[in-house]
């Protein structure tokens, strides 16, 4: 487990770390869960052949949509699924998925959806693939750093519900995942999921 320095902008490096992580090329398409205003799907668009961006929240996905059209940038789509169902409005398994990013989205679901989700996310991903998990991750008793809850934007258990980084690898290698973690905060990071077959 590598562990980066903190910085005052959690989410923020959490978020670079993740694009990074991605190392996306011209011949892979990602789908970006809970992808929000679009502006990372945007920024990975420039470097990919597709993105699917979706989401629940329908005044956000169009306010993404609003973006790429501004940005011109025609090779996205922005569409309504969420993590229980991702392919609500669009066979996703028709588009060759070849990297999944979940971006401060996955720690809205408890533990027992999350499995789930992951399962049915999984298996829309071409083989070899990879899956970028960035969010609020227990990397230690979450009630030790109280005051530290703003920073990585954790409302203490209201309607988030993060899993402990072990949860979170435990899932991914059952899934057969090749798995690596990098810690940001004892409360925030990455899980990264490399799947051979």
């Amino acid at each position: 487990m590598k562990i980066t320095p903190l910085g005052r902008n959690i989410p923020g490096i959490i978020s670079n770390k993740a694009l990074q992580s991605l190392r996306l090329t011209k011949r892979d398409v990602l789908l970006d869960v809970g992808t929000g205003d679009g502006n990372k799907a945007i920024i990975c668009a420039r470097k990919c052949h597709l993105v699917i961006g979706i989401d629940i929240n329908l005044k956000k996905l169009k306010l993404a949509k609003e973006n790429a059209r501004r940005k011109k940038i025609r090779n996205i789509i922005f569409v309504y699924g969420s993590f229980e169902k991702p392919c609500a409005k669009l066979d996703l398994s028709t588009y060759g998925i070849t990297k999944i990013l979940a971006l401060y989205s996955l720690h809205h679901l408890q533990d027992e959806l999350k499995w789930k989700s992951l399962k049915g996310l999984v298996r829309l991903l071409h083989k070899p693939g990879r899956m970028v998990i960035g969010d609020i991750i227990f990397f230690d008793e979450p009630q030790k750093y109280q005051k530290e809850f703003d920073k990585v934007h954790y409302d203490g258990g209201i309607t988030d519900f993060p899993s402990s980084s072990n949860f979170l690898i435990d899932c991914l290698k059952r899934l057969n995942g090749k798995v690596n973690v990098v810690q940001v905060h004892p409360l925030a990071g990455l899980v990264i999921a490399d799947f051979l077959r």
